[in-house]
């Protein structure tokens, strides 16, 4: 199947910067045991994601009485996503307070919740301005400027954080009961993971949907980990990992004529099935060492 360069350049560009930040985002939920939040999120964002284009689209017809476009969509779509995961996981840590109910039971609760309440929203409010099909696996090979400017932005953050912080989280997500036995606070880091893997998740809407994410965000980082010595090449390797993934699942989608977005998730989950099949742990018995990242 023959692409014009055109067509595929802010793809291109899109998936190695969504697949470095998911990446980077999947080795700190990794090591702080947060994947399966992360997969409760990631159905979390589709209520956020549809109210934010709704209510985009009603202001702009109110107060500029036209249509909103594509890159104020994008802006409500982030916004909203990311928005709707404050009180998804309030919810979950409520919920996780009740006897006999699991952290993991809590997360269960919340995925279920949020993907039911976005698909009402999106029946209650059709037609949307965006299909209703972009939300839930995306579509990589319409995003726009706007998109990747988001995800570059949220990239950027997020190796800001780790330039300054990266030593707490590593420490934290190794040993918690040591970083608190060192007289620091746990909060001021979990806050700190909590956003990153909202902003991650919402950023990746665009392209890959709010089904798709948690394989990006979880494979690279699961797939090299045995292959990895410190905190800091399971960082890099994941990113590298990551972008490399996206890469190659958006040319074996271009090319077979495929879902690029459901193209690039299947790619992550072979990456990881074949790293467990030949998987040589590098290190005996322990983790990463929590040194720079």
């Amino acid at each position: 199947m023959s692409v014009s360069w055109s067509v595929v350049a802010l793809p291109l560009v899109e998936v190695v910067l969504m697949g470095a930040l998911a990446g980077i985002v999947g080795a700190l939920a990794l090591v702080h045991r947060r994947i399966f939040f992360t997969e409760s999120l990631t159905h979390s964002t589709f209520p956020g994601a549809v109210a934010g284009v709704v209510v985009a689209a009603a202001l702009s017809r109110s107060l500029a009485g036209q249509r909103a476009d594509y890159d104020l969509l994008t802006a409500a779509l982030f916004v909203g996503a990311v928005l709707m995961c404050l009180p998804m996981i309030a919810l979950m840590r409520w919920l996780s307070t009740i006897p006999g109910l699991t952290s993991q039971s809590a997360a269960g609760i919340v995925l279920t919740f949020g993907f039911a309440l976005g698909y009402f929203l999106a029946k209650w409010f059709a037609p949307l301005p965006l299909k209703v099909d972009g939300f839930l696996t995306g579509s990589v090979l319409n995003i726009g400027t706007a998109d990747v400017a988001v995800t570059a932005a949220v990239l950027v953050g997020a190796l800001a954080v780790l330039a300054v912080a990266g030593r707490f989280l590593a420490f934290h997500g190794f040993d918690p009961v040591g970083y608190r036995a060192a007289g620091l606070r746990p909060g001021p880091v979990e806050a700190v993971l909590m956003i990153l893997i909202c902003l991650t998740i919402a950023a990746l809407v665009p392209a890959v949907g709010t089904i798709l994410p948690i394989a990006l965000v979880a494979a690279p980082a699961a797939a090299i980990a045995p292959w990895c010595s410190s905190m800091r090449s399971l960082v890099v390797g994941s990113a590298l990992l990551g972008a490399a993934t996206g890469v190659a699942g958006m040319w074996l989608g271009v090319a077979l004529g495929l879902s690029v977005g459901g193209v690039i998730a299947a790619t992550a989950g072979a990456v990881y099935l074949l790293a467990a099949a030949v998987r040589r742990p590098a290190l005996t018995g322990r983790a990463p060492r929590a040194g720079r990242p």
